[in-house]
């Protein structure tokens, strides 16, 4: 079959070069059962349009989108009007219904992917927001099979009317990880980016905006920084950096943080690697792709109970779910966690959150009985 996947989501999503991408690792499980798969990756106007060959039959198209805030529209005369199916990563995406119009007008099954059916922020903006998707968007998921990231996400849909609700978690992407990190040099590492080798490295990787609380996470290491040789590393950029450096310089923490705006995704390993812990301290975390990360390099989590740590914390060993900062806090400053645990949870993280599940669960909507007999092609499960 003739598949795209589409991203509409100008928020950072999926940003080239910066992160373990999410529509390519899907593409690539997808394509490993026999079809070929075209990526509509949406960015700012901008940026350059750009199409390349990932191989393993996927191609990614980067398009320059119109927006409303996050929300890239999409036009649908650059959709091959020959395709067979389509899944759509849409969650409170408001440009949704004119390509779900188009995908019935040609005949294209279509799939919503969804990690959150109400807006991450709040106050009026959020109002506005939940308003705009219950008139447009939300009507669609009505009466379509969905597929939900998580299994609270699929309860909140169910909540607001849909009727065919499917759980196909996130994956991590295996051909993009290093899998040889265990043989490198942490003390090299952290001397490479200014650490002394014995320093108890805390990270963060996440955008510089108000719901990631990078000034929370900035307060909380101040308050466990004497418990040990504790250095915190943010890697990120956003609307909150000024803000960030005058909370760190007002703490007098210029020696103890270090801020890198971007970093290569070919260089993320390092940052888990070097690092001992990772925090995430979003509350409204939909998925995390990066404490997926984090736990396949045996760096140990502490994330906020929120819907995607949830998932993806669970029964995983020297990492901790929780649900107050005085408990991450508590967790920085406990015993380290026994390098076995993080061992097992790592293996664990690689076999049971991949990609091939969801590819799965999406060719069951989309073509039911093509799906049971169609050739794998070696993507590891």
């Amino acid at each position: 079959m003739k598949i795209a996947i589409v991203c509409t989501m100008l928020n950072g999503f999926g940003r080239k070069g910066f992160y373990n991408s999410q529509e390519i690792g899907l593409g690539r499980a997808i394509a490993a059962h026999g079809h070929t798969v075209t990526i509509y990756k949406g960015v700012r106007m901008e940026e350059t349009a750009e199409t390349l060959s990932m191989g393993e039959g996927v191609t990614i198209q980067y398009i320059p989108m119109r927006r409303f805030g996050p929300h890239g529209y999409l036009k649908t005369s650059l959709l091959d009007p020959t395709l067979d199916a389509m899944l759509c990563f849409s969650d409170q995406q408001q440009f949704i219904p004119h390509i779900e119009a188009y995908c019935r007008r040609h005949g294209i099954v279509f799939v919503p992917y969804v990690g959150t059916a109400h807006s991450l922020h709040s106050g009026l903006r959020a109002r506005v927001m939940d308003f705009l998707f219950s008139i447009g968007t939300l009507r669609l998921y009505h009466r379509m099979p969905v597929l939900a990231k998580t299994t609270a996400a699929r309860e909140e849909l169910l909540k607001l009317g849909a009727k065919d609700v499917r759980v196909a978690n996130v994956g991590l992407d295996a051909t993009e990880l290093n899998h040889d990190y265990l043989n490198a040099d942490r003390a090299q590492l952290k001397t490479s980016y200014g650490f002394e080798p014995d320093d108890v490295i805390i990270c963060n990787v996440a955008r510089l905006d108000p719901e990631k609380r990078p000034l929370e996470l900035v307060e909380l290491f101040d308050r466990v920084k004497e418990q040990r040789k504790f250095r915190l590393l943010i890697i990120g950029e956003g609307v909150m950096r000024p803000q960030l450096d005058e909370k760190i310089a007002a703490l007098s923490l210029q020696d103890r943080v270090k801020v890198i705006p971007r970093v290569p995704y070919e260089k993320m390993w390092e940052i888990y690697t070097m690092s001992d812990y990772y925090l995430n301290l979003n509350r409204g975390e939909i998925f995390g792709m990066a404490v997926m990360e984090a736990v396949f390099y045996c760096c140990s989590v502490a994330a906020s109970d929120a819907l995607g740590p949830r998932t993806t914390l669970s029964g995983m060993k020297g990492h901790k779910l929780c649900p107050t900062d005085q408990d991450i806090e508590s967790w920085l400053t406990a015993p380290s966690p026994a390098e076995a645990d993080l061992l097992e949870s790592s293996a664990k993280m690689i076999r049971d959150f991949s990609w091939n599940r969801c590819a799965e669960a999406f060719l069951a909507i989309a073509a039911p009985e093509k799906a049971a007999a169609a050739p794998r092609t070696g993507i590891p499960a």
